[in-house]
This record gives structure tokens, sequence and C-alpha cells, in this order.
């Protein structure tokens, strides 16, 4: 497989990214973000140089780990060393960095969560806990996975605008919670991929009666964990689902 070299046609910057005002005052950053996003999408992880970075950004090294501090300040990325062992230790614990990668934070995942961008996260000051598993490459896989399966024989399903409308309408009322709880409340990756799946399982108006159930249940702030109670709901609304197609047969 060739290396990845970056975009050849377009950076992905988040609309929430490219007009943050703090970014805006250095906004090469946000140039920069948008190479980690596109190499993101691509391999799950960003391994290019910081000296190959000021080559593409025609910048000193010493920007460009400027630039990724403030992004990891932000919650954007998460930089982790890539090492080995030391081949004449002194200590157990002694090892010999190779370089750095950096994976997707947990506000970039948000953002990828609420399809980049969402009128109920601007103006928001609150930060952001990193509960989301910093994956942005394996949920885009996942979507594209669910948009191109089908339980048809030809193995395709075209993307349903009313069901991807309610899957929107999850994730808005989860921040009910949010805001009453002072707390972000997001799912994990399997999580996801449940949701992913029932979404398109269930009888749409068992989705609707979801909706609205999840909607009361959100308002009166009565369950802990939004998602996993949403997956509860859904899974026993796809049994009666089941029942109610055997019955009728």
């Amino acid at each position: 497989m060739n290396e990845f070299k970056g975009a050849k046609a377009f950076l992905m910057i988040p609309p929430l990214i490219s007009r943050d005002k703090e970014l805006l005052k250095k906004p090469k950053s946000i140039i920069l973000m948008g190479e980690i996003i596109s190499m993101l999408n691509v391999t799950g992880d960003f391994h290019m140089s910081n000296k190959t970075l000021a080559n593409i950004l025609d910048a000193s090294v010493q920007s460009v780990n400027d630039w990724l501090n403030l992004l990891e300040q932000k919650g954007l990325i998460i930089r982790e060393q890539i090492t080995v062992p030391a081949k004449n230790p002194k200590s157990e614990k002694s090892k010999i960095i190779l370089g750095r990668k950096i994976k997707a934070g947990p506000n970039l995942v948000k953002l990828s969560l609420l399809g980049w961008a969402s009128p109920l996260d601007e103006g928001s000051k609150a930060e952001f806990s990193g509960v989301v598993k910093p994956a942005l490459h394996k949920y885009n896989n996942l979507i594209d996975h669910d948009n191109r399966t089908s339980n048809s024989s030809s193995g395709r399903r075209e993307e349903d605008p009313e069901r991807e409308q309610i899957y929107k309408q999850f994730f808005q009322l989860a921040r009910m919670h949010d805001k009453m709880k002072q707390k972000a409340t997001n799912p994990n990756y399997d999580e996801i991929k449940q949701l992913r799946s029932l979404l398109y399982r269930c009888n749409i108006d068992t989705l609707k009666a979801v909706v609205s159930k999840f909607n009361m249940k959100m308002q009166w702030n009565m369950v802990n964990d939004p998602f996993a109670y949403l997956l509860k709901m859904l899974r026993d609304g796809l049994a009666i689902d089941k029942d109610s197609e055997s019955w009728g047969k």
C-alpha cells in the first residue's frame, strides 16, 4: 500500500472548526486540522511528521507543534508516542521514542456523531468529556456500510431520509439530558453500531413511537444513561415487530 501523503483534492474541515474564533486567530491551525481529518478518514490515525507538515504549510516546525498543542487543548486531537523497548534498558520502563501518531479527539468525534454541525452545539462553552472512543474513521466506515447494506436479495439499501431524520432526533433529544445533568452523554462505538442497525430493522411506526417515549423520558429527566435506554426501547420494539409479523403469517 502506498503511503498516504495528504489530501489530493479537498480538505475536510467541519464548519464549527473553520469558524472557531480561537482557531481563526491562527488560520493555519484550521488547515492543519483539515489535513489531519483527511488522513484519519483513510488510515484511522495520522502519522505525518511535524517536519513534513511544516513543508506543506510553509511554516516552522515549532509553529506546527504550537498548532498541534492548541488542537489537542481543544479536544480535537489526541497525540500518542510510538515507542519500542530499549535494547539495554536501565529499567523495565525504558523505551525508545520512534515518533508520534495522532487520533481523533473526543470533540472531533462529537462533531462527526452530530453530522459535523448541529445548531444545538453552537455557542456551547461546556467542556466535552472523553466518553466516545476516538474512532472517527470506524464511525464513517460504519455509516458507509449501513448505507450500502440491505436485507433484500440485491444486497443494496438506499438511505431512507425519514429514518435518518429520526436518527438525528435521537441525538437532539439526548442533548436535553446533557443540559440538565451538565455533562456530555454520547454513545460508544458499539452502541452506534447497534443504533444504526436497529434504525433500519425496526418498522417506521415503531421508530416514531420510540422517539415519542424517548422525548418524554428526556423532558422529565427519567433516564441516567440515555443511549442504553434508547437501545433497549429499540430492541423491545424490534421484538414486537417480529411477533406481529409472525402472527400475521
